[in-house]
């Protein structure tokens, strides 16, 4: 009797498990059917490659961001600052003469820099929101101030074949986007490291008695924000042949919003990074969805919130029936 009880737990323990982990995606999976068989031009294979290369540069940088949140850390709030920074730091370097390797190399640097200095603050107790908001202000306005507010063009555009070209019909910035969604799941699930990023956001207290070096974690999850926020920057220069302080108005929002979609945890050590791609590419097929119909903006943008509420009340939901 013991045992079938036993059982009967262990059988509805995975049932939750299972439901908590696909239960945010099945609406979304309905809604994408749908849109499908009634949204005319919606199931195209052109429409559809559009939404991917749309939801890349969200993506990307939600991939790396996610890695802050399944640490514990909540979330970076200076992804677009950070990005505006690569951009800049890219494009004037090319600007100057220099080789595009080292732009490359110094947009890099000064990402991993900029994301060790978050981390560290952070990893010492300090509010990841408020952090990295005053470090995201203070940044930007660094920026622009040294970059005398202009628009750094480059012409011609030593990446453009990066940023906006494509590889067998596909566009460059959605294989790139793939590429990372692969190595991001396969980071979390079989690396030491991604497991250790896992049990530092589930556990800190626990994963310090057993020798992880939390601090050293979380400062790892800042420079992969960073360096896909970098990234990002970079590949939207090599798309638009330009660098200026507005490129990237609201990118941090949809990440965080794709990262809610995504279902990942947002107290931590809970999700995958892929999870965080999948959440751009719900926002942006919800959006396009949404444009096919001639929705006004504003209503868009509301009712992408509200996806992105929905999915982290019923997470909480789900979570508190489960304890």
């Amino acid at each position: 009797m013991a045992a079938k009880q036993r059982d009967a737990t262990a059988e509805h323990s995975r049932r939750r498990v299972w439901l908590r982990r696909v239960g945010p995606f099945v609406p979304i999976a309905a809604l994408a059917i749908i849109a499908a068989l009634t949204v005319d031009g919606f199931g195209t294979t052109p429409n559809l490659i559009a939404v991917v290369q749309a939801s890349a540069i969200t993506g990307i940088a939600a991939i790396g961001t996610a890695a802050i949140t399944i640490s514990g850390k909540f979330v970076s709030l200076a992804i677009e600052q950070q990005a505006v920074t690569a951009a800049y730091v890219f494009a004037a370097t090319v600007s100057a003469g220099q080789p595009v390797l080292l732009a490359l190399v110094l947009a890099f640097a000064v990402a991993i820099i900029l994301g060790l200095v978050q981390g560290y603050l952070v990893s010492r107790g300090l509010n990841p929101i408020v952090t990295t908001l005053a470090f995201g202000s203070a940044l930007f306005g660094s920026v622009v101030m040294l970059a005398d507010n202009r628009t750094i063009t480059l012409s011609p555009n030593p990446i453009a074949w990066l940023g906006g070209g494509t590889t067998f019909g596909i566009p460059n910035q959605a294989i790139i986007f793939v590429v990372l969604l692969v190595l991001g799941s396969l980071f979390l699930s079989r690396t030491k490291l991604g497991r250790q990023m896992v049990l530092t956001g589930a556990n800190p207290k626990a994963a310090n008695l057993i020798g992880v070096p939390t601090r050293r974690i979380v400062m790892i999850a800042f420079v992969a924000a960073a360096l896909t926020a970098a990234l990002v920057g970079i590949l939207v220069v090599g798309q638009v042949s330009q660098a200026k302080s507005d490129m990237f108005r609201g990118l941090t929002i949809d990440v965080v919003a794709a990262i809610l979609v995504g279902g990942i945890a947002i107290q931590g050590g809970e999700g995958q990074l892929w999870r965080a791609g999948f959440g751009a590419i719900v926002l942006t097929m919800l959006g396009n969805i949404m444009l096919l119909l001639g929705i006004d903006a504003g209503v868009r943008d509301l009712l992408k919130g509200l996806l992105a509420a929905g999915v982290l009340l019923s997470m909480r939901l789900l979570k508190a029936r489960g304890s």
